[in-house]
């Protein structure tokens, strides 16, 4: 039993937990100075990290200068940071409007296809957890237990285009239905 933090997972919350006194740049390389890393490769990974979600040209803003999606993405890059092998994700994307919502779910498809994460991704959004699963537990409310696994059989790399398919559709429909909310 051991409470030490783990290296291998990376956590990330509905709200960015930026600094505000520091830069975005800083921000994304704190994991690397808390774990000690040589000043050189933090800074090649920060560059590689911004450029990874699309943020070039930021590093020297404040998060207090950047829109909600913005801030997600800088909170994203400080995720990857370490390299964790596991990400979780609580509902990073709730507090943004629908469109940001959804181009940052097509950004994070983009990077779990280029780094291959395993993603643990909590939301009550139906539709994003069909459109970013290959597998939805189910939970129900009060008391928090699993309703069902759907397997979802959608094709890969995906896109928005993905949500005109008919099983997309259909998966969001099983889903309401298991949770009793198909009206």
């Amino acid at each position: 039993h051991h409470d030490a933090p783990r290296r291998d997972i990376g956590m990330m919350f509905q709200t960015s937990v930026l600094f505000p006194w520091r830069t975005i740049r800083q921000n994304v390389r704190l994991p690397g100075e808390i774990l000690g890393l040589d000043k050189k490769q933090q800074a090649e990974r920060t560059d590689e990290l911004l450029d990874l979600v699309g943020l070039n040209g930021f590093g020297e803003r404040y998060p207090g200068e950047l829109s909600g999606g913005m801030r997600q993405r800088v909170a994203l890059a400080r995720l990857l940071a370490h390299d964790p092998r596991v990400l979780l994700m609580d509902e990073p994307f709730g507090a943004l409007d629908e469109f940001t919502r959804e181009t940052m779910n097509v950004e994070l498809l983009r990077i779990w296809e280029k780094t291959g994460k395993t993603v643990v991704f909590v939301t009550h959004n139906i539709g994003e957890a069909v459109f970013l699963s290959d597998r939805i537990f189910v939970m129900t409310p009060r008391p928090g237990r699993l309703e069902g696994i759907v397997e979802v059989d959608l094709p890969r790399p995906r896109t928005t285009e993905v949500m005109r398919d008919p099983r997309y559709t259909e998966h969001v429909y099983d889903i309401r239905r298991m949770l009793g909310v198909d009206h």
